[in-house]
């Protein structure tokens, strides 16, 4: 079974501001969406209430003590729930992929499981945020792919996402 994280970050780990994405970039919201179509998807509060609604197509799970269960969201305590939960959906769906989409915390928890990491590494070093991803190691991780993508109307800045696997 893959756990991966999907993820855009910039060379500091800067990951949100304000409960948000710093960086406005639609081709990357693409990328997110192709990648993680008909995949379980796990996420913290503070995501979901980022996004403000489950993400269609996919097995939303939250892991949080104080949402309750709607439609098209399953709501659990802890991520070893969450993980549980999204096992349970692959093998009835016939995936072998389960994909962290944040917070920090849900990230900081699930790094030391995760075999496979999906990046968008955000040419945007001088921006200020309040979220970051934990600090890793990039030595245990062996890239796999790698694209580019310029700055342009509906991208603020460059970016590249590269995948990677776990050494």
């Amino acid at each position: 079974m893959i756990i991966s994280a999907v993820v855009a970050m910039n060379s500091s780990l800067l990951i949100g501001k304000d409960n948000d994405l710093p960086w406005k970039l639609k081709d990357d919201l693409e990328h997110f969406k192709t990648y993680t179509l008909g995949k379980p998807i796990i996420m913290g509060r503070k995501t979901y209430e980022s996004i403000g609604r489950p993400l269609p197509d996919r097995l939303n799970v939250v892991v949080s003590r104080t949402i309750n269960e709607i439609d098209n969201l399953i709501t659990v305590t802890s991520l070893k729930k969450a993980i549980n939960e999204a096992r349970i959906y692959c093998e009835s769906h016939g995936q072998n992929e389960i994909v962290l989409i944040g917070g920090a915390g849900i990230f900081k928890e699930g790094l030391k499981i995760l075999n496979k990491l999906v990046i968008t590494w955000v040419d945007a070093d001088d921006l200020e945020g309040d979220v970051y991803f934990p600090s890793f190691n990039i030595n245990e991780w062996k890239e796999i792919d790698s694209k580019d993508f310029s700055r342009s109307a509906d991208n603020q800045f460059d970016f590249t996402v590269k995948e990677y696997l776990k050494l």
